[in-house]
Parts: structure tokens; C-alpha cells; sequence
């Protein structure tokens, strides 16, 4: 584009005309794009719009001034038009400049992409007289812009389906992890956790000087259960048993299930309160596994054998007080069930021999 003096799309509208449109027209005039200056109608009616317009829509520039034979607005792409409405009434009512992409439907050819910037002007009553602004041509630019914006946009899939893939991966480790640790049946700890967990308490404990307590406890009459009623029932019996014995725990307690009927509770405390605590708990639990299972013949009176043996006063690491702990419920089994047993039923040179050991 060339602008020699005024352009013959401003002729006839001196009013409008002043140096500093001379001057944006000669901007303009070295731009892809062109200036404009309108009213602020449905329409847009152009009061001057430069000579740029014919190398962006094909169409003259007299052919917009005052609608002589088409509006602006016939040539910004349907699409688009409320969204042009949109961003000029937002910036005049906030009094800033708008800045809207939007295409342009030319005479010929494929619609193309602008950028217009523009703004409102105010007389000084503070009355709106007109619109003005420049709109570029930034079709190339809109090229890279959307193939930017669609590589962003795969990028950010890509990262959400591997974030995916990676919460899958580390729920399903968490879920092996769970599985290893944890029974099956009753979805308590299993052998291999409280082994675990023993060692760290009795480790804990060696170094702050505190006692840990451990009970042994065996289900009485769970094989009659089985027996007579099928291990069905019998697993689910152990399911209640589990979930009678977490209703026991303190939130620093620790249960498991062995194995079969077997189950052990593992606690850490003061020295001079291990004793009284274990007996204390050890009672709860004999009162709560004290449950009746309909049979044919008869209630079955399930109930349990408890072993409970303290760390270190009577066992000098955490296989001893296992071993101790076994012995004691088997003492209990062999006196009559249902019952717990400490480490005073065990005769005074044992547990002389034990303390040393």
C-alpha cells in the first residue's frame, strides 16, 4: 500500500481529518492491515477506513464509508460476530481498548484471520463520538498460533494420560503391596507385616526405653465351627473376629492375623503400666470373642486362648517374646480355654532362666 496525501476513502470527511490520522495513515500505509474510524452502531457505519481494506477483503474502501454498498459487518465472518460485539462493548463500558482476533470473509478466496485493536474516543462532556483502531492481517501468524496452541493442547493430553498411566502404576503397586501384607480374608495384616512391625516396635523400644506387650491369641471351637457347619461359616466367623478385634485397638495398636484361628495384637507403652495394660486389653478381647454360632445341634460358644508376654522383662527380643507368647496360650489350652495367661503361670526357674536369657 502507498498513501500519497489523503486517501481518497477520507474525501469528503474533513471533520474527521486531523495530523494525527495523517499520521497513523502513513503507518498504516507500510502495514498488512488497515485504519479505520467508525460510529458506534450496529453496523459499524465507517466514517474513513484506508485504502488496506481492498488488499485484505478485495473490496474498495468507498464501499464501507457511510454503507454506500456494504457494512463492515457483512464481512467479518458470522462466526465470529458476537464475539467482536462482545469485545468492543466490554472495552468501551470498562473505557480501554478491545483487542479481538476475528476472520475476515473476502471477495475471493478462503476467509483470513485479523487482529484489530481499537478504542473508543470521548468528547469532552465525556460523550462517545466514535470507534477507531488498525486491524492487521495475521493470517500466517494465526497459522502458527493454532498449530501452537494444538501442540500445547496434545502436550497437555500426552502429560494427563501419562499422569494417568502413573497414578495406574502406583495404585497398582500400592495394591501388590497391600496384597503382600495384608490377609486375604480379612484384609488384616498378615505374618509377614506383623514380623515386620514387631521389629520395628521392639527396635523403637530398645532405644526409648519403653516396654512392648504382645498377645497370642487362638479361637476356641473353631474347628467344631468348620466342621459341622463348613468353612464358609468358618470364614466368616474369622471376618467377624477381625473386625471385633480392630473395635479393640487404640490408633498405636497393631493386630494381625496369623494364620487359621491365629491372631496377635502388639502394643508399645510405658514399663510400669505394660503388665496392667496387656491384662486390660487381653480381657476386652476375651469378652468380645465370646460369640455364639447357631448350629443344628446346638449354639457353638466360640470364644479365644490368650498368651501375653512383655518386652524385655520377659523376653530379650522379638523372636523370644513370639516363642513366649505361643507358649502361654497353649498353657491356656491345655487349663480349659477361654482364658488368658501371663508369664506368672510359668514356674518361678524358668522364669528366672527366661529373664536371663
Amino acid at each position: 500500500m502507498k498513501h500519497d496525501g489523503v486517501s481518497v476513502s477520507a474525501v469528503g470527511h474533513g471533520a474527521y481529518h486531523d495530523e494525527r490520522l495523517d499520521a497513523l495513515l502513513s503507518i498504516t500505509g507500510r502495514m498488512d492491515g488497515y485504519l479505520y474510524r467508525c460510529r458506534n452502531d450496529q453496523s459499524y457505519t465507517m466514517l474513513y477506513i484506508s485504502d488496506g481494506i481492498f488488499t485484505v477483503s478485495g473490496y474498495p474502501p468507498m464501499d464501507f464509508v457511510h454503507n454506500a454498498v456494504r457494512d463492515y459487518v457483512s464481512a467479518i465472518h458470522p462466526d465470529d460476530l458476537a464475539a467482536v460485539y462482545a469485545a468492543v462493548d466490554a472495552a468501551l463500558e470498562a473505557r480501554r481498548n478491545w483487542n479481538v482476533d476475528y476472520r475476515i470473509v473476502p471477495k475471493v478466496g478462503e476467509p483470513l484471520w485479523v487482529r484489530e485493536i481499537g478504542g473508543g474516543v470521548w468528547d469532552d462532556a465525556g460523550e462517545l463520538e466514535f470507534l477507531e483502531g488498525f486491524v492487521v492481517d495475521i493470517s500466517d501468524r494465526k497459522v502458527v498460533e493454532d498449530l501452537n496452541a494444538q501442540l500445547l493442547q496434545d502436550l497437555k493430553v500426552a502429560n494427563e494420560e501419562l499422569s494417568a498411566q502413573k497414578r495406574e502404576i502406583e495404585l497398582a503397586k500400592q495394591q501388590s503391596d497391600h496384597s503382600a501384607n495384608h490377609d486375604l480374608l480379612t484384609d488384616l495384616p498378615n505374618r509377614r507385616a506383623f514380623h515386620n512391625e514387631l521389629k520395628s516396635v521392639v527396635a523403637r523400644c530398645a532405644g526409648n526405653g519403653q516396654t512392648a506387650g504382645l498377645l497370642f491369641i487362638d479361637l476356641d471351637r473353631f474347628k467344631e465351627v468348620n466342621d459341622t457347619l463348613g468353612h464358609e461359616a468358618g470364614d466368616a466367623l474369622l471376618q467377624r473376629v477381625s473386625n471385633h478385634l480392630r473395635s479393640v485397638l487404640r490408633s498405636d495398636d497393631f493386630v494381625a492375623r496369623l494364620g487359621g484361628d491365629e491372631f496377635a495384637l502388639l502394643f508399645s507403652g510405658q514399663a510400669d503400666q505394660a503388665r496392667q495394660k496387656a491384662v486390660r486389653v487381653a480381657e476386652r478381647v476375651l469378652e468380645r470373642l465370646r460369640i455364639k454360632v447357631p448350629a443344628p445341634n446346638g449354639d457353638i460358644q466360640v470364644g479365644c486362648t490368650i498368651g501375653v508376654a512383655i518386652y524385655p522383662s520377659e523376653a530379650g527380643d522379638g523372636d523370644a517374646l513370639v516363642a513366649l507368647a505361643d507358649r502361654l496360650m497353649y498353657v491356656g489350652k491345655k487349663n480349659g480355654r477361654n482364658r488368658l495367661v501371663t508369664a506368672d503361670a510359668l514356674d518361678p526357674a524358668a522364669n528366672k532362666h527366661r529373664r536371663r536369657a
